[in-house]
């Protein structure tokens, strides 16, 4: 008996070490795991400043100095404490008559203001809003300063966009579609096209197709980055065993190539890269995913000739 309890005791002893090693082993793994980051949509609490645009109300010292834009005055002025009504844009007429263009959680005059965004020969006014994170997230309203304002047109975009003068005189609006973060590969690694877009009257137009310069740019690099050894790992992959997670860069070099052929409006080419470039058990779930994505992204307010059509890719 007392043998058996001499052994009991030893055994004890000796696995002691290996089990408490093991835990803190564990433990350190699990604080690993909370180191690791978590990325989240971007929100904010009051007083903070959206870290990709800069806005005027609330944060700007003197925001409530008026502005004149064709005999319009166009003022930023405190709303109420609800988020979405925390600044409000105003426009006064030369007789008085003031009207409400926007209300949000911060606001700022675009510099494109007064110039022709919509391409009908009188100046424009372009007022930029973020939600503040409640919503997502930026809007853009498009004000027409004819004989009295009048809202032609709002963007909404998770992303900021970006109204630009051209030499012709047109107005480029462009930014990423943000839709396609999260898709596919980790946040720092995602893949965003650029979309550019142009005002014709209230109507919205996808113009990406002119800048396929600057798409074939990312389409070269990631094709440049792409070794025949890699592609044919990530070709002889399958999805269900470890969901490619052991090739992410390579995944992300071939997401680059179709995506930014698709966006640049050349969808046969980005189909036939997929097909020649993809694990072929998997091209139809990710095409489908792809067309997905792009459909309820920025192109989803797309009107006019260059709309996205309800059975696009089909």
């Amino acid at each position: 008996m007392k043998k058996k309890l001499f052994l009991a005791l030893l055994s004890a002893i000796l696995i002691f070490p290996i089990v408490s090693a093991h835990s803190q082993q564990k433990d350190k793994d699990d604080d690993d795991d909370d180191d690791r980051p978590v990325f989240r949509p971007p929100s904010l609490k009051p007083g903070e400043k959206p870290a990709d645009f800069d806005f005027s109300c609330p944060y700007r010292k003197g925001y409530q100095h008026p502005a004149k834009f064709s005999g319009f005055t166009v003022q930023l002025l405190p709303g109420t404490k609800a988020p979405a009504e925390r600044c409000r844009a105003t426009i006064a007429s030369a007789k008085g008559t003031v009207t409400t263009a926007a209300a949000d959680w911060a606001l700022t005059v675009d510099k494109i203001s007064g110039a022709d965004v919509n391409g009908d020969g009188q100046a424009d006014l372009v007022i930029d809003a973020y939600s503040g994170g409640e919503r997502c997230c930026f809007t853009y309203t498009i004000v027409g300063l004819g004989t009295a304002p009048k809202v032609i047109r709002k963007i909404e975009s998770r992303s900021a966009l970006i109204f630009e003068k051209q030499t012709d005189g047109s107005v480029l609006i462009h930014g990423p579609d943000s839709t396609l973060d999260y898709f596919l590969v980790p946040h720092p690694m995602a893949v965003v096209p650029q979309v550019f877009m142009k005002m014709h009257g209230d109507n919205l137009e996808n113009v990406s197709s002119q800048f396929q310069a600057q798409y074939d740019r990312l389409i070269e690099e990631a094709r440049e980055q792409l070794t025949s050894a890699d592609l044919e790992k990530f070709r002889q992959s399958r999805y269900n065993d470890k969901m490619f997670t052991d090739q992410l860069p390579t995944m992300r070099r071939v997401l680059t190539i179709v995506v930014n052929y698709l966006y640049s409006g050349r969808e046969e080419q980005a189909w036939k890269a997929l097909e020649e470039l993809w694990p072929a058990s998997d091209q139809g779930r990710v095409k489908g995913l792809i067309l997905e994505r792009r459909g309820r992204g920025l192109l989803k307010q797309i009107n006019g000739a260059n709309a996205i059509a309800a059975s696009d890719g089909a």
